[in-house]
């Protein structure tokens, strides 16, 4: 796995392959503009994460002499674990989308929402003409992303420092790379819910699903809402709904559930007498081979 002398190093090199790619985009997007449809969009996006996150993340393990299923956490995990972490997920989603939904009417005339890559993706996909298509593109970057920053990045973190600045540091710096701040308010929280959910587990399939899911269910939810409201509202006036607070309560509510349910069904790991505990373990980490 990636080594705490080694962090920065992988994260800065994300960080240029990254910015890179999205100059690379937006020319695209501007040479091709009216042309490409958001199915397209969204699947190129999904395609540019292999080159700019996993790729360059394989061939920075390579050089280092990683074994893969550490340092992408790729061990099994409980379906009931699976299960509950999909399910926390929905029900914090619930309560930041009511919050987010509340700062795009805060807003509303500002560059920062008119401008938010967030509001226009998501006011895009009612025109899609494959929702299939839209779902499938949306839930693939979840195995690239939970791959590298639940999976190598937040590790590199949690041999450096405590497992609570790793997990927080892995969902900014995973919020950041959205380059949106209306996105990175709505996905950090989330993130660092992904990020207890990998350490506790050691594994990184209850988050890549759970991601998955969640991505589907945002674009199934907004095609929904635009197709049942396109008559009352219009077309460019979904997000003029109020937010619901009694929906954001309810699923914080539920997400403290799931929270709960999974400290029951989490492994052991820590001290003598089993308690978990936020020291770093080494039956928790793995080691790579030359790593120090």
């Amino acid at each position: 796995m990636v080594t705490a002398k080694d962090l920065w190093k992988l994260v800065g090199l994300l960080w240029l392959c990254f910015l890179f790619a999205q100059i690379v985009l937006f020319a695209l997007m501007g040479f091709f503009k009216g042309k490409l449809t958001v199915e397209v969009l969204f699947s190129l996006n999904a395609l540019a994460l292999i080159f700019v996150l996993l790729l360059p993340t394989i061939l920075f393990g390579l050089t280092r002499n990683w074994r893969w299923v550490e340092a992408f956490r790729l061990r099994p995990a409980s379906w009931r674990i699976v299960v509950v972490t999909v399910f926390g997920t929905i029900a914090l989603g619930l309560a930041v989308s009511q919050v987010t939904l509340w700062l795009i009417q805060k807003f509303a005339n500002s560059a920062f929402v008119e401008q938010s890559k967030l509001t226009n993706l998501l006011s895009a996909t009612g025109e899609a003409s494959s929702p299939i298509l839209l779902i499938l593109a949306v839930m693939f970057p979840a195995f690239p992303e939970e791959l590298v920053f639940r999976g190598a990045i937040q590790q590199g973190f949690e041999r450096r420092y405590s497992p609570l600045t790793a997990i927080m540091l892995t969902g900014l710096i995973f919020a950041l790379f959205h380059l949106d701040p209306l996105q990175t308010f709505s996905v950090v929280a989330i993130a660092m819910f992904w990020g207890w959910v990998a350490w506790r587990s050691q594994s990184v399939f209850p988050s890549l699903f759970a991601h998955a899911f969640q991505n589907a269910l945002t674009v199934i939810s907004v095609i929904s809402a635009k197709n049942a409201n396109e008559d009352i509202l219009g077309s460019g006036e979904i997000f003029s709904v109020s937010p619901n607070w009694w929906a954001a309560l309810f699923g914080l509510l539920l997400w403290l559930i799931s929270v709960l349910t999974l400290l029951r069904l989490f492994p052991r790991r820590g001290d003598k007498d089993g308690s978990a505990t936020f020291g770093i373990h080494s039956d928790q980490i793995g080691f790579a081979s030359g790593s120090d």
